[in-house]
């Protein structure tokens, strides 16, 4: 084959692969658009219709966080909701956001440089608002400080639509401790009970719904590997059974050679 033929032929390889992955891109939103988007829409619906609720009666919704330096809870106040999305034609991310709010601000005296700096941290994990007074001695050395806790808290609930993965993502940002946690779903998980649970969460009234969920994926992470245990126990019999075949093969073949010798003695 001449170097035409050759980079002929690599370019069409090149050319049903890129093919074959714009039909798997076209594959994977439409599956999105009529399986996935509707979910979102019905979740943000639900949505909607919830915080209007929630804003209009002020339900008193209380939340516990580790606040206090040394990691005891303090009471907070969740409220003032807003939801909105990215697009009203092609929802793939709700953004619910709303704040934990203090009756009166927390007032701490911390000493210890590192502690006082572990501290600090631990706020701006939480993106929370707060006045730090600073102590320091004749060397300006940090020895003590006054921290006032103002708050709120804010909170985002996240409900992301990923085409690449026919998936709905969940991300927590300081729901129910500092920073960010994720969490994935499939269109068959999104049912009336999973969003009357998800609403029941939101209010602090269903601590068990997302231990459902890992639940759910430890089986299946089970189920895989249960799969693959099986795929591996069957190509290991496939080889004894070819080993076998070759022994026995051969074994024949020395045999008949034995033969062969005899007769000709």
């Amino acid at each position: 084959m001449g170097i035409l033929d050759d980079l002929k032929s690599q370019s069409e390889v090149q050319r049903a692969r890129e093919e074959q992955e714009k039909q798997r891109q076209v594959d994977l939103l439409k599956y999105y658009q009529g399986n996935l988007h509707p979910k979102m829409l019905q979740l943000y619906t639900f949505l909607n219709e919830l915080i209007e609720h929630l804003n209009y009666i002020k339900t008193d919704i209380k939340v516990l966080y580790p606040m206090s330096p040394d990691g005891s809870m303090q009471e907070f106040q969740q409220a003032d909701y807003k939801v909105t999305i990215d697009s009203a034609n092609e929802v793939k991310e709700i953004n619910l956001r709303f704040y934990c709010s203090l009756k009166a601000p927390l007032v701490f005296e911390v000493e210890n440089s590192e502690r006082i700096q572990r501290y600090t941290d631990v706020l701006h994990s939480y993106r929370i608002g707060f006045d730090r007074t600073d102590n320091k001695n004749s060397n300006y050395e940090l020895i003590s400080a006054k921290f006032k806790v103002v708050g709120p808290i804010p909170v985002n609930v996240i409900l992301q639509g990923d085409v690449a993965t026919s998936s709905i993502h969940l991300i927590l940002n300081n729901f129910e401790k500092a920073g960010a946690s994720k969490h994935t779903f499939k269109e068959r998980h999104i049912t009336e009970e999973f969003i009357d649970n998800f609403g029941k969460y939101i209010l602090r009234q269903n601590p068990e719904f997302l231990k459902l969920e890992i639940a759910d994926e430890h089986k299946e992470i089970i189920r895989q590997n249960i799969q693959a245990d099986l795929k591996q126990r069957q190509q290991e019999l496939e080889e004894a059974d070819k080993l076998l075949k070759l022994e026995k093969a051969q074994l024949a073949e020395k045999k008949s050679w034995k033969n062969v010798f005899k007769k000709t003695d």
